[in-house]
């Protein structure tokens, strides 16, 4: 089977600053965020890794690049890059759940149908990336462990796809920096752990 450890990128400048970052925003790790990365790559040290593929985003590059070691070859995909919040994208989370409060639940999660709105990716889009990736994941390397750094919201989806949950609500996006496990075969698909 096809192990794939799920990485959130480290604090980016936007998540200090309070600002919705998705696919639009890109901002580079604070100095905190550098060490969650290095703290995840402690964490992993006894995983060897057949391949590492990352979001094109800075905050998932420079997060890869430091628990990949910079002498690995990151293979960047664009179907990895944060979700597109639309024209939302910038502004500080605590106006869009002022203005927008019908999208959001008491913990701040986002609902669906906000692209009606923001005019971001809608939930399938994504997720059709993400099954289109992983399917190509277990096709390329069977029986060995992957790398993927990518962004919460995503991660909230790619985590969708693998169990089917169909309500985002029912999970917070994973911490900066936190690690998710899950395991694929052409038949199966398994999370073994989430946001540790």
């Amino acid at each position: 089977m096809t192990k794939l450890y799920i990485v959130r990128h480290g604090q980016s400048q936007a998540n200090a600053n309070g600002i919705l970052q998705g696919s639009k925003v890109d901002t580079p790790l604070t100095q905190t965020g550098i060490k969650q990365a290095f703290a995840t790559k402690e964490a992993l040290s006894d995983v060897s890794f057949s391949k590492v593929v990352a979001s094109p985003l800075l905050r998932a590059a420079q997060t890869a690049t430091i628990i990949a070691g910079a002498d690995r070859t990151i293979t960047f995909d664009p179907r990895l890059v944060e979700y597109d919040y639309g024209n939302w994208d910038g502004m500080l989370e605590a106006d869009v759940w002022a203005k927008f409060p019908q999208y959001f639940d008491a913990k701040h999660n986002l609902l669906p149908n906000s692209w009606e709105t923001s005019g971001g990716d809608t939930y399938d889009e994504v997720k059709a990336k993400i099954a289109a990736l992983f399917g190509d994941l277990v096709a390329k390397y069977p029986d060995e462990a992957v790398l993927v750094v990518s962004h919460g919201f995503t991660i909230k989806l790619m985590l969708d796809y693998v169990l089917g949950i169909n309500n985002l609500v029912n999970m917070n996006e994973p911490l900066n920096a936190a690690v998710s496990l899950v395991e694929l075969t052409d038949s199966s698909q398994t999370l073994v752990y989430f946001n540790r």
